[in-house]
């Protein structure tokens, strides 16, 4: 609507500056008619003819000399405001022109705008489901098949109640057992969603603790460092941050067979640099795509890149196979 309304304008002015410079070659030309008269008047007041000639007739050469110089003055008078009209006009169609440049890249950059802002709304989405896929298949793998277990076995103790209480009890002490270990995976599952931990103490303390539990639970040797001097960041960067480091040491365990995991979490002024570097088997960096094919490696690093770039962040990662892999991390943090 405004780029038509802006091309109207820019026709009328070119119209208009056609005509202006019509206009200006018909006005010169007619000066050039003038000074040429003038010209030849001149040249005949010059030579000796006109002391042969009758006193009115070089009155009236005169007369017409004047009239033609009036007229050659107001002619180039003309000449002059058309000339001013038709920069005027030309100006306005350069504004015209920077105008329509400006509205087209603004229009470009609003449609790249909005492909991005797609792009970002399907990134969001997409990591949603992947994150209740996560726990869809926790809940199925832990909690779901341990109650199907369990009913099974309240089926079997309440047959041997009369039979035999004596195995009842040894299935009902293991039924206890197994709603324990329920319990415990469910609590891992609610932690996972959300450490009570973070709110209380922090994001070092927090990502500390998941990588003690870590390390006591595989066995594992896992060295977590702080660099810099901590400051308050938003939750939403800390819980990402926590995420990345859990997916990542958790790939390294249970695919690359780490025994060794390095964590260093540093704090610069506009942002936050995260380093996790294993000693596993390493693998293809080019060939990520295939591996969520075989494993869920692929798939936590695809959802590891998803969480960055939500953040605006960057990752790079390094691996060769059989010499380990680093994973380096950077979020921007916006005051």
């Amino acid at each position: 609507m405004v780029n038509d309304y802006i091309e109207k304008l820019q026709t009328n002015f070119l119209k208009e500056k056609v005509d202006i410079e019509k206009e200006i070659n018909d006005l010169e030309l007619h000066l050039k008619e003038n000074k040429e008269l003038i010209e030849k008047f001149n040249e005949n007041e010059n030579s000796n003819l006109p002391s042969f000639s009758p006193q009115e007739q070089n009155t009236g050469k005169k007369k017409k000399v004047r009239e033609l110089k009036e007229e050659t003055k107001s002619i180039k008078e003309k000449i002059r405001k058309k000339k001013d009209k038709n920069r005027e006009c030309l100006l306005l169609i350069q504004e015209l022109n920077e105008v329509n440049k400006f509205l087209e890249n603004a229009m470009m950059k609003q449609a790249f705008v909005d492909i991005v802002d797609e792009t970002h709304r399907l990134t969001i989405l997409k990591t949603q489901e992947n994150e209740r896929q996560r726990i869809s298949r926790e809940l199925h793998d832990s909690t779901i098949q341990n109650l199907t277990s369990l009913v099974y076995k309240v089926e079997l103790c309440i047959k041997l109640l009369e039979i035999d209480p004596i195995q009842c009890k040894l299935e009902l002490s293991t039924m206890g057992k197994m709603l324990r270990d329920i319990i415990n995976d469910t609590r891992q599952i609610i932690y996972n969603l959300h450490p009570m931990s973070f709110d209380d103490i922090g994001l070092e303390e927090t990502i500390r603790k998941a990588l003690d539990n870590l390390e006591n639970a595989e066995a594992k040797k896992v060295d977590f460092a702080v660099l810099g001097k901590p400051y308050e960041i938003n939750p939403v960067i800390g819980i990402t941050i926590l995420r990345i480091v859990q997916e990542a040491c958790s790939n390294a365990i249970k695919h690359a067979n780490a025994s060794f995991i390095k964590v260093t979490l540093q704090y610069e002024l506009n942002k936050i640099l995260l380093v996790i570097e294993d000693d596993g088997s390493g693998f293809d960096v080019e060939h990520i795509d295939t591996l969520s094919k075989k494993d869920n490696c692929g798939f936590g690093l695809s959802m590891m890149r998803e969480r960055i770039y939500l953040l605006s962040g960057t990752i790079n990662i390094e691996s060769k196979i059989g010499k380990g892999t680093i994973i380096y991390v950077e979020v921007p943090i916006v005051e």
